[in-house]
């Protein structure tokens, strides 16, 4: 395993093609990991951490940080800070920590998770096709108000697999909490069922596909221009 260290000023921090530990330490750093199941943290400073290939684990540090892992399955902590993390087509697990949070699970089943301060959560890849298709991301907001993204004004995601894929909010407080949907070209319902193993709660319906499970939630309790944001395509 290489070990690669930053010092105290702005650095940019290249890793191998092997295992890296890339420490980052003080400054505004950009750090690209390449190659291997990486290790990195940026530490103080607002910095950039690109992993690449393999499975990594990237922690963002004290300040706003972006943290970017197309590739592999990765874990992904902000930490302290407003930060923005993005992830791509693996199982990835993205933590936001403390401060107000940006975070894209991508493509695959990813854990998404705000954790302290008023995040966005958005669990697919925004840019594809059909957004959310044939995945089951989990979405979990923490403390504060959180926005949970199922949907943007062109189209809702998690279409197409029936009950099979879907955006599992398994934290939403109606009283707090907001979740974004299309109203473009989507007819929404809210149906209170009991899931199998996830229990009773409601799914969010839309063009009668399932795109989002809220546990231990009714629906009288979700509200169209409440804590239900409707977004149209003007």
């Amino acid at each position: 395993m290489a070990e690669i260290l930053g010092t105290p000023g702005n650095d940019d921090l290249a890793g191998t093609v092997e295992n890296d530990f890339i420490f980052g330490l003080e400054g505004q750093d950009t750090i690209n990991a390449n190659l291997g199941d990486d290790t990195v943290i940026g530490n103080q400073g607002r910095d950039v951490v690109a992993g690449n290939e393999g499975n990594d684990i990237l922690f963002g540090g004290r300040d706003n940080d972006f943290i970017n892992d197309q590739q592999g399955i990765n874990q992904i902590f902000g930490n302290l800070g407003n930060d923005l993390l993005a992830a791509g087509a693996g199982d990835d697990s993205l933590f936001g920590g403390q401060d107000n949070d940006n975070i894209f699970g991508g493509q695959g089943n990813d854990i998404v998770s705000g954790d302290k301060g008023e995040d966005l959560l958005i669990g697919v890849d925004i840019t594809t096709v059909n957004p959310g298709q044939g995945e089951i991301d989990t979405l979990s907001g923490g403390t504060e108000v959180d926005v949970f993204v199922i949907g943007d004004d062109s189209q809702s995601y998690y279409l197409g697999g029936g009950n099979t894929d879907f955006a599992l909010i398994t934290d939403f407080s109606p009283t707090e909490d907001r979740i974004n949907i299309n109203s473009s070209n989507s007819e929404i319902r809210f149906v209170d069922f009991t899931f199998g193993d996830l229990g009773a709660g409601v799914g969010i319906v839309a063009n009668e596909d399932l795109i989002a499970f809220l546990p231990g939630v009714n629906a009288g309790q979700l509200e169209i221009d409440g804590n239900i944001t409707p977004v149209f395509n003007d």
